[in-house]
């Protein structure tokens, strides 16, 4: 089949008169197959977005209850009969307990993997400060760990939820692998044009730079996970968060120099709205034109 598309225009005389109508045809065939190849796309990437909020549900109810059950049962047989086994029985009880937790921070992480960019953003200026206090309190670094602050860390205009993940993945990450029971870590800002350019960095072992893209990809890590607890998503998640709002994080480090993330996020203005759609959210000058 064919489409074609026809445009008439009369030709007039000097007096306004029509003497003749002029046809024009032009074969529209590729355009409206095109057309139709993105409309089936678009509805196949509806379907599998659907299948995807189905299997999320899926994994949320019907794997983390039986591992909810088995981290509890080793928890009973290991209190009951605590005098019964020997050390390598409660260490193997201890190494279930502990895998269950990690299968559970797993599935976690995927779930929160899967709803970036699907779920409503509640935008507002939110106070980074405020947040990394919180998340070093959570944390409760050991003792010989210090966590400094250089400048007053400012606002910015993300979704709560999301400045929270980015600080506590990165803070918790150089506490996990700083390698030895000393250390500092610290936490500064300057400006970047439309956006607030953060950088975390401590003084641990540091990452080789042939590894520096391989830790953003998701379920890497370069410890062992019975070494280090791990499940591989947390740089994953920050990577995608922070790219969601059309910032970009990155890495410098060398072996046995530390590490440093460094990351930006948007200033925001009053004229941003909220992104409900999930798209990245445009930087405040992109938004400025847009309302004009």
């Amino acid at each position: 089949d064919k489409w074609l598309k026809a445009v008439i225009s009369p030709v007039k005389s000097r007096n306004g008169d029509v003497r003749s109508l002029i046809r024009i045809t032009r074969d529209i065939t590729e355009r409206k197959r095109a057309d139709e190849q993105r409309e089936e796309l678009i509805n196949n990437l509806d379907k599998v977005n659907t299948e995807l909020r189905e299997f999320a549900y899926v994994v949320s109810h019907d794997l983390k209850a039986p591992l909810r059950a088995i981290g509890s049962l080793a928890g009973w047989i290991k209190r009951d009969h605590e005098k019964v086994l020997d050390s390598e029985g409660l260490e193997n009880l201890d190494l279930l307990i502990q895998r269950t937790k990690r299968m559970n921070q797993l599935i976690d992480g995927i779930l929160q993997y899967s709803r970036l960019g699907r779920i409503k953003l509640v935008l507002s200026h939110v106070d980074s400060a405020r947040i990394v206090n919180e998340v070093i309190d959570l944390l409760a670094p050991p003792k010989g760990i210090s966590v400094q602050i250089e400048n007053t860390l400012p606002k910015v205009y993300c979704d709560v939820t999301h400045v929270m993940q980015i600080f506590q993945n990165l803070i918790s990450n150089s506490i996990k692998y700083m390698g030895k029971p000393d250390g500092k870590i610290t936490i500064s800002h300057n400006e970047n044009g439309e956006f607030w350019e953060f950088s975390i960095r401590d003084t641990g072992i540091g990452i080789d730079p042939r590894h520096h893209e391989r830790i953003f990809k998701i379920f890497q890590t370069l410890e062992s996970r019975d070494k280090v607890e791990s499940t591989g998503i947390g740089l994953t998640l920050v990577k995608k968060i922070v790219e969601q709002y059309n910032g970009h994080i990155r890495l410098k480090s060398e072996v046995g120099k530390g590490c440093e993330f460094i990351f930006t996020l948007p200033k925001g203005n009053a004229g941003m709205n909220n992104n409900s759609t999930g798209d990245p959210i445009k930087s405040p000058s992109e938004l400025k034109t847009g309302a004009e």
